[in-house]
């Protein structure tokens, strides 16, 4: 499928690349991209042929910019939720994919991107790469993956990362545990590349079985932390901060640019 945005393709080996290819050279989410990313996920966990996916962004500046604030902005309770569950939708068709994932870290990854990373088995950072969770500076908590990222980073960096709203690099990202890899910006794709062939040259059943005991083996409380999540979102919206704190955000970046 390579004919529209946010396309995938296969090669003879089996290794399929999905390609984050909208908003802007930032490849903003919104909630349509998201569930357009879902639906393209969902595609290419039936296809028999996949041994190994790779998921990366159309640009080698950001991977994605984050969510889409002016859609963020415009939000109220029940249409927030609408919104944090499509973006849920998306996150959860990639931890349910029925063999290895990759995901190719160059530059910033913002908000819904550093969630989507995590739901990846295996991310390789350029060294140029800046992780960070911002939710809270615009009136609004992390949440989808946020349950998740307390088992890749432990639990006081995901509060770090959560509560603070800063970013970290990529040296602290792999001390972290976040990425596996950190390589020189003009190398990433090589790496990237050797990992997901000596992944598709495995046996595809094991390789197969092996994600699903790796998806059932964890700890159960996830789904539930998630979907609670969803509804928390919901009712942050209940306060005018979010609105506010996102209306001054765009106010600003507006004046930046003339």
């Amino acid at each position: 499928m390579n004919n529209t945005s946010n396309s995938y393709r296969i090669d003879d080996m089996g290794v399929a690349r999905l390609t984050i290819d909208s908003g802007g050279p930032l490849n903003i989410i919104s909630s349509a991209t998201a569930l357009q990313l879902a639906e393209r996920l969902r595609q290419l966990a039936k296809e028999p042929c996949a041994r190994v996916v790779v998921i990366e962004g159309s640009g080698a500046k950001t991977f994605v910019g984050g969510a889409d604030i002016r859609e963020l902005a415009a939000l109220k309770p029940a249409s927030a939720r609408e919104f944090i569950s499509a973006l849920h939708a998306m996150c959860e068709a990639a931890r349910d994919l029925p063999v290895p994932s990759i995901c190719a870290l160059p530059g910033w990854c913002i908000g819904v991107g550093l969630e989507l990373a995590a739901s990846c088995d295996i991310r390789i950072a350029a060294q140029n790469a800046q992780f960070v969770m911002p939710e809270v500076k615009i009136g609004i908590p992390s949440v989808i993956q946020g349950a998740f990222l307390s088992r890749l980073v432990g639990d006081g960096h995901a509060r770090w990362l959560m509560l603070t709203g800063e970013a970290i690099d990529a040296d602290t990202a792999l001390a972290w545990g976040l990425v596996a890899k950190v390589v020189p910006v003009e190398a990433l794709k090589a790496a990237v590349d050797r990992m997901a062939l000596s992944l598709a040259e495995l046996a595809p059943s094991g390789m197969r079985a092996q994600k699903r005991v790796l998806r059932t083996s964890e700890a159960p409380y996830l789904t539930d932390a998630m979907q609670h999540s969803i509804e928390i979102f919901g009712t942050a919206y209940e306060s005018q901060d979010p609105e506010l704190l996102m209306r001054a955000f765009l106010s600003k970046k507006g004046a930046v640019r003339h």
